[in-house]
């Protein structure tokens, strides 16, 4: 009883230092730490999303406000984009449609029939947008809503998806993210073979640590203004790079882009028909 009382009085003395009150908060963060990392798959990941998606969202509305404000003026004056937003549809986990908006950046221009390159098409402003990272603000409520990741594959249309085989299918275990593992692994000489073998790495080994990394590393590439890890991945879909390679034939390609146009409308008629019910449910109430 004695002894217990004498370490009890102990380790208060030793609480009431500032030295001893730091480790004993550098204790708890570590064992915090600890659970989150051998739980991050399963529970925290998704967590952390949620949280840090809401605590932007949040923080980063006047910025928003202040910059829809500009772009608005900006189109207005210039008529540089048809809409202020615009959306974009990939294929996510388990190969589920995902709605992601973005600001408008790009100009509608058209040779011969194709649009050019997004370098020639990008307005000032909206370089200034992608560089400030403004332009992805809103595709954090993908995230919230659990479509998209902070961390994880590079994003993929409907019809790339539609393409890739059984080998490359692990990408699809996880969620696409905004930040990829490529901000680490990539670099200019990227091809998609090398992308898919990156990404199943990443869905077998999701690991707080290596998020944690690959997000750095996208700072620091963003920082150094180095654009250029996703290679060839960044300049053309994998439907055009098969078909650059001559791994598919002009049919088979026109096959599956077929197939994402339906799964796109599949996803509008999806959403239209829940917007319909939410109406009826309203008029009702």
């Amino acid at each position: 009883m004695i002894l217990q009382l004498a370490a009890t009085a102990g380790i208060a003395d030793i609480l009431g230092t500032w030295w001893g009150l730091a480790l004993f908060v550098a204790a708890d963060v570590a064992v915090l730490i600890l659970i989150m990392a051998l739980n991050y798959r399963w529970f925290f990941k998704r967590a952390l999303d949620v949280l840090f998606a809401s605590v932007f969202l949040l923080a980063f509305s006047p910025f928003f406000l202040v910059f829809l404000l500009a772009q608005w003026l900006y189109n207005r004056s210039s008529n540089a984009y048809p809409t202020l937003f615009v959306s974009e549809i990939y294929s996510g986990k388990k190969r589920g449609t995902v709605k992601v908006t973005y600001f408008a950046t790009e100009r509608i221009l058209h040779d011969a029939g194709s649009l050019l390159p997004v370098r020639e098409r990008e307005t000032p402003f909206g370089k200034f947008l992608k560089g400030c990272g403004m332009k992805y603000y809103p595709a954090l409520l993908s995230v919230l809503t659990g479509g998209l990741s902070f961390v994880g594959p590079k994003p993929m249309s409907p019809s790339d998806a539609a393409a890739v085989s059984e080998e490359g299918a692990a990408r699809f275990a996880v969620r696409p993210g905004l930040v990829s593992s490529l901000e680490l692994y990539g670099g200019e000489a990227l091809t998609y073979p090398d992308m898919f073998e990156e990404d199943a790495e990443y869905a077998a080994r999701v690991n707080l640590f290596r998020d944690i990394a690959f997000f750095m590393a996208k700072l620091a590439n963003a920082v150094r203004g180095e654009n250029g890890r996703f290679g060839v991945c960044a300049r053309m879909g994998y439907v055009e790079w098969l078909k650059e390679t001559g791994e598919i034939t002009e049919e088979e390609a026109a096959l599956y882009a077929e197939e994402g146009r339906k799964e796109e409308q599949r996803k509008r008629e999806e959403r239209e028909r829940r917007n319909y019910e939410r109406e009826m449910f309203n008029r009702f109430q």
